[in-house]
């Protein structure tokens, strides 16, 4: 997807009546002679053809309402919704991949552990991976691939010998990482601008651009594992909510501001 659609996403996520369901509701007509002029609406309308928007007419038949679809709204997220993640059931089950890669295949080994990482498998060791999900997908076409070049196997069980699951989510991610990144992030969202702050509408830009890519880093790193796997002093979670909060108060201070850029 083009940078550009990723930011018209992302704008409707947080110019926004609610959280749950974004929409563009409270544009006005001005706005709309700027979208004009700007090729804005166009764009618009060809995300509702992508499908990453959906429109129909307001009550008074005046004008169009678009909303994001589930689709737009979870790639305005950054492709997962966190709080579906944290919230669904795991069986207590591991699963492992194991493979085996000759030196000459380098590039081709690399390229696995970007696909599992992707797939939000962690990292026992360089060769072994886990995940708590089933990996039916993803494990056919990374052995589809391995077939031609070496040896790919896949496990699925518990730990016997008194490892705890803790131990493992501890080895297999670096949480320290995750954790300094969602500390960044949260520190960030408290400077949001005031309201009547000079240059209110650039300032929300410039914060949202910056929110945006710290918000990214923080999903990518972090598998958003359930519940029960969480390690101590996660913050996922408080991060995520404090999110909620700071968009909805951004689409405040636009909808409050004259359109004129």
């Amino acid at each position: 997807m083009k940078s550009k659609t990723e930011l018209i996403l992302y704008q409707c996520l947080w110019m926004a009546d609610t959280m749950m369901r974004p929409s563009w509701r409270k544009m006005t007509a001005s706005f709309e002679e700027w979208s004009y002029r700007n090729g804005y609406l166009r764009q618009i309308q060809a995300l509702e053809a992508q499908g990453w928007l959906e429109s129909r007419e307001s009550s008074d038949g005046l004008e169009r309402v678009y909303r994001l679809t589930r689709k737009g709204y979870l790639r305005a997220l950054g492709g997962r919704h966190p709080e579906e993640q944290w919230n669904r059931g795991w069986d207590g089950k591991w699963r492992m991949v194991v493979f085996d890669l000759p030196e000459t295949k380098r590039g081709l080994r690399n390229e696995f552990r970007k696909q599992l990482r992707a797939a939000r498998f962690g990292g026992l060791q360089g060769s072994v991976w886990i995940s708590p999900d089933p990996v039916h997908l993803i494990g056919k076409k990374l052995k589809k691939t391995a077939s031609y070049c070496g040896v790919m196997t896949f496990f699925e069980g518990v730990t016997c010998c008194g490892e705890s699951d803790s131990e493992l989510v501890t080895t297999a991610w670096d949480f320290t990482r995750v954790h300094r990144d969602y500390q960044k992030y949260r520190s960030h969202l408290t400077g949001l601008p005031p309201a009547g702050c000079a240059d209110l509408r650039e300032k929300l830009r410039e914060w949202g651009c910056l929110e945006r890519e710290l918000w990214s880093a923080c999903i990518e790193g972090d598998p958003l594992l359930p519940r029960q796997l969480w390690p101590d002093g996660y913050s996922g979670e408080e991060a995520w909510k404090e999110r909620v909060n700071a968009l909805r108060r951004a689409g405040e201070l636009a909808g409050q501001q004259s359109p004129d850029y």
